[in-house]
């Protein structure tokens, strides 16, 4: 594989500009001795200067996570879209099947792309693909940790302590938690939300206080809420992975004939617009999700230009959202 502006940079101990401003020809701010350095390490190391072809950005996401939570990614392509059009740039929707995977059938013409948004894509080869064949690419909601790659990220761990911490000033110790897809980073990072706030805010360790998988529909959220409910002892408060947990976690309290808060407090996290036309209105951990979708082209865009991605892991802050399914212990 062909050396990367990156990759000399490090060979030789300078910065990614300097290299950048030597191989665009278009500089003389760098030194003689230093130019010579880098267009001989450019040439022994095989380094190809990419071409940016094409005026379509392509939008790639795991078709299972789309159906689950379109709520959810709908206002992020909403930015993508708003940003893309702004640039006069194309917008290409594309879902990729997470069990019958197949590389050769994915529908993206390579030779027409500026740009890819990967959005809780679960498979590697093809995101190693779009890396190895230079496309200027940012992950979205996710990350692959051996993968040096730029991603825009919810700070999901923070967004489960706010809430967390706002749980405890109302008294409440028994918390319970329904955790996501184990597979999603989100899930996981949230998770491990929980366990910091369980030492932070001395909440109780009861095991039967978690549920450990749950997947992001109403009627999942409803049986996960049951089994925690069958405990002879009930919590407090739960937290849920997303809004649609919480939903039917709410659901499932009512046929008990349980109160929301009274009884039972109920949080949940990303702030889809159903959160506030449950009853009562649901308190949960706003993520900007149309932020979202405008950074991740505006990062895509720092790379084009500069041909080169100068990697980075840009975390989105959230903010809670009180609403009445939240009260005093």
């Amino acid at each position: 594989m062909a050396i990367t502006m990156n990759e000399i940079a490090k060979k030789l101990n300078i910065s990614i500009a300097t290299v950048s401003r030597a191989l665009s020809g278009r500089d003389d701010s760098v030194s003689e001795e230093t130019k010579k350095a880098i267009l001989s390490a450019a040439e022994k190391y095989g380094y190809q200067k990419r071409r940016t072809i094409g005026k379509s950005v392509a939008f790639v996401i795991d078709k299972e996570s789309f159906d689950l939570s379109s709520q959810f990614y709908a206002r992020i392509i909403s930015g993508v879209e708003e940003e893309l059009i702004k640039k006069r740039y194309y917008f290409q929707f594309n879902s990729v099947e997470r069990e019958n995977f197949d590389l050769a059938r994915i529908n993206l013409n390579f030779n027409d792309l500026a740009g890819v948004i990967l959005v809780g894509v679960y498979h590697d080869d093809l995101v190693l693909k779009i890396k190895e064949i230079n496309i200027p690419m940012v992950l979205l909601d996710y990350y692959i940790p051996t993968e040096d790659m730029t991603a825009i990220l919810i700070d999901n761990t923070d967004g489960i302590l706010k809430a967390c911490k706002y749980i405890s000033s109302l008294g409440h110790k028994r918390v319970a938690y329904i955790s996501g897809d184990s597979m999603e980073t989100s899930a996981q990072e949230r998770l491990y939300g929980y366990f910091k706030a369980q030492e932070i805010f001395g909440f109780d360790r009861d095991k039967s206080l978690l549920i450990e998988e749950c997947k992001s529909r109403i009627n999942e959220g409803f049986m996960a809420m049951n089994h925690i409910l069958d405990n002879p002892v009930l919590p407090t408060a739960v937290l849920a992975y997303n809004d649609l947990i919480a939903i039917g976690a709410m659901d499932a309290i009512k046929h008990r004939a349980l109160s929301i808060p009274g009884d039972i407090s109920v949080i949940g996290f990303d702030d889809i617009s159903l959160a506030s036309e449950v009853v009562p209105p649901l308190t949960t951990v706003h993520v900007p999700k149309r932020t979202m979708g405008i950074i991740a082209v505006r990062r895509l865009f720092q790379i084009i230009k500069i041909k080169e991605d100068l990697v980075k892991k840009i975390l989105i802050p959230t903010r809670l959202m009180i609403r009445n399914s939240s009260g005093k212990s």
